[in-house]
């Protein structure tokens, strides 16, 4: 018989020593989490670990479509699928307290006005609270899209951090075998236009070449996923499935691309003084327009964007990993 992990309110973080708690300090960044959680399972990873960051506040977590034929996407609703892998991996982390949103099943170019989870993201914008409030995308861009249009005035009151988009050129190339079309963007190339050329959205962009980057070995997922109990287990069953479906046509390897996970790094891993996530490096410039084919455009007089070019995988895995085994240390009491 399965014994039901020890259970916790999301927020309170009882795994936490009396020495390491700051009683009364409010987190000082809020986080709205979009991914398309019926994919790959590394928004399951990149999931877990936000909730377990000290000093951010989780706010809602939004789920978002695939497209439906996407190779993923093997059920009627992507949003419910995902809906589903979140429930599941809440309730092995036995945490209580972290509120979903239903995102866009259709698609930006079927714009049919708001969704929940659009909904959500334009009243936490709006709410009066002066903590940096950062979306943090892994898939598609449709919910984001849906809020900008309904309330244009909150792309001053937020920074979209975002896994999309292609390579730049003349900085890396499009790797071998891979789409023109990047993955996230191809999931909803109408959102993701829409939010680069039509709105004033302050943009962090982590581009396909960088977040590849967010690679580790398969020995030392195995390593850490042992060190986190159930929930450990949970997710190398979901990436292990994943290694099966590709064993099918070739052995899949020796690492795994962990790449949703740069969202927990750039959004909340930051320094104490002058908050920002100093040991990654990027630069800035102009905010570029996406074309029809998923190529940029690049304009000299639009608002500036982050260009995130290269990222610190040891200060983020190490806290993965660390977190993880935090949390499997108290539920085993």
């Amino acid at each position: 018989m399965t014994t039901a992990p020890r259970t916790w309110a999301y927020g309170t973080q009882p795994w936490l020593s009396e020495a390491d708690r700051l009683p009364g300090t409010a987190p000082r960044t809020r986080v709205i989490i979009d991914n398309d959680f019926a994919g790959d399972p590394d928004d399951l990873f990149a999931l877990a670990h936000h909730l377990l960051i000290e000093g951010t506040e989780v706010r809602g977590v939004v789920v978002s479509r695939l497209r439906e034929d996407d190779a993923w996407n093997r059920t009627g609703s992507s949003v419910r699928a995902g809906r589903e892998r979140v429930g599941a991996l809440l309730e092995t982390m036995g945490v209580t307290g972290v509120d979903l949103y239903d995102g866009d099943d259709r698609g930006f170019d079927a714009y049919d006005g708001e969704t929940a989870a659009s909904r959500f993201i334009v009243t936490e914008a709006l709410r009066h609270d002066d903590r940096p409030l950062y979306v943090v995308a892994g898939g598609s861009l449709g919910d984001v899209a849906r809020a900008f249009k309904a309330a244009p005035e909150i792309t001053a009151r937020l920074t979209l951090i975002w896994i999309g988009g292609g390579e730049h050129p003349g900085l890396a190339y499009v790797p071998e075998g891979g789409t023109d079309m990047e993955y996230n963007l191809a999931l909803d190339p109408a959102s993701a236009r829409y939010v680069f050329n039509d709105t004033q959205a302050r943009i962090w962009q982590i581009p396909r070449d960088v977040y590849r980057s967010a690679t580790v070995s398969m020995p030392t997922i195995r390593r850490g996923c042992a060190r986190a109990g159930a929930v450990g287990a949970y997710l190398l069953s979901e990436l292990n499935q994943v290694r099966a479906l590709v064993a099918g046509m070739a052995h899949p390897g020796a690492t795994y691309v962990l790449g949703d996970q740069p969202l927990v790094l750039l959004s909340s891993l930051q320094t104490t003084f002058e908050p920002d996530a100093a040991s990654s490096y990027y630069d800035v410039l102009p905010t570029p327009r996406i074309a029809e084919d998923g190529t940029y455009r690049y304009p000299q007089d639009t608002r500036p964007m982050r260009r995130y070019r290269r990222l610190d995988n040891r200060l983020l895995f190490d806290d993965m990993f660390d977190s993880l085994a935090a949390l499997a240390a108290w539920q085993e009491g």
